[in-house]
């Protein structure tokens, strides 16, 4: 990285839509290695999914389009094309997932790429019918349960790819294991989103070293401060205050996009990217934890999976720590 990039990233204006300017990338470069790959995007019916989707068809992908309104499927198909194939789910459900992967294998399509861009914020703490805090649900064990599903279908593609979209707003917060579902405490839906992204990077890691002789490449990513719906919606302040800073969809896409269908991305794998480029994951000395708590947190997306996964896969062999929230020493 360059002195310019390192200074950005050492500071809030790299996340803003400066830092795509800055660092000189061109949001509209195309892929063309990625004609006629196979591609599942989730939430792709809005924000950095949407234009996440629609750029990887334009460069000839067949994007397998996840979300859960068969309105804005519809429409979505029908701005993008017959590149496009809809898949209605209710990321929030493991059931639905479940039977996602089950459609998508039964259809006998390869995969080379899953970007796993699906997220919620909620306001108030939300259980889902199969007993899961909302947050939980949708950004993190969903996204588990569905890798773990169509990882054979990755492994007979590979070199196949999955990108698991996360947020700047992990710095903030450790892995935990005994809160992930914010049992404890008054809810905050802001650290509870933090909480789950925070997850998402520590996943990708794991996985990446799982599936590394499988050449299945494994990653999270940071899109940047975007100007979405979800934005305006759940941080109406924060958009209030950075509004003209903001990054637009295409902007916060790039590197997802890059990461599912760039040539120089196959092989990389286990970061955490941002403007394309691989990114510390602490910035706080409180963020850190120990091994063993890596381990509990495996342990722990394993057993509530159970009931929608394999019996090989859900007796993926993990040590439970006794203190799974240890901070390292």
């Amino acid at each position: 990285m360059g002195f310019l990039d390192t200074t950005l990233d050492k500071t809030l204006a790299g996340y803003t839509k400066l830092g795509v300017s800055s660092r000189g990338i061109d949001v509209t470069e195309r892929f063309e290695e990625v004609a006629g790959e196979h591609i599942m995007v989730t939430g792709a019916t809005g924000g950095i999914g949407k234009a996440a989707t629609l750029r990887l068809a334009e460069n000839g992908a067949i994007v397998h389009a996840v979300g859960r309104n068969p309105a804005k499927l519809a429409a979505l198909v029908a701005e993008g094309g017959e590149r496009i194939i809809p898949h209605q789910a209710d990321l929030s459900s493991m059931a639905s997932i479940a039977s996602l992967a089950s459609e998508y294998i039964e259809s006998g399509f390869p995969l080379h790429a899953l970007v796993n861009n699906v997220g919620v914020m909620s306001r108030e703490r939300t259980v889902t019918d199969e007993g899961f805090e909302l947050s939980y649900a949708t950004n993190l064990l969903g996204q588990f349960l569905l890798i773990e599903l169509l990882a054979p279908v990755l492994d007979a593609s590979s070199p196949s790819r999955v990108v698991l979209v996360s947020s700047g707003g992990m710095y903030s917060q450790p892995l935990t294991v005994s809160n992930i579902q914010s049992v404890d405490g008054e809810y905050n839906g802001t650290d509870a989103y933090a909480r789950t992204k925070r997850g998402q990077v520590v996943l990708a890691e794991l996985l990446a070293a799982r599936f590394a002789d499988d050449h299945v490449y494994v990653n999270s990513t940071h899109p940047g401060w975007v100007d979405t719906e979800g934005v305006r919606t759940s941080l109406p302040t924060f958009r209030r205050i950075t509004g003209p800073f903001l990054r637009d969809e295409a902007q916060g896409a790039d590197t997802i996009v890059w990461l599912a269908a760039a040539e120089e991305a196959v092989g990389e794998t286990g970061f955490f990217f941002h403007d394309r480029a691989a990114r510390p994951t602490h910035r706080l000395k409180k963020t850190h934890t120990a091994e063993a708590n890596r381990e509990a947190f495996l342990a722990m997306l394993t057993k509530d999976a159970a009931p929608w996964l394999s019996p090989t896969v859900a007796s993926i062999p993990t040590t439970q720590s006794e203190n799974p929230d240890a901070k390292d020493q």
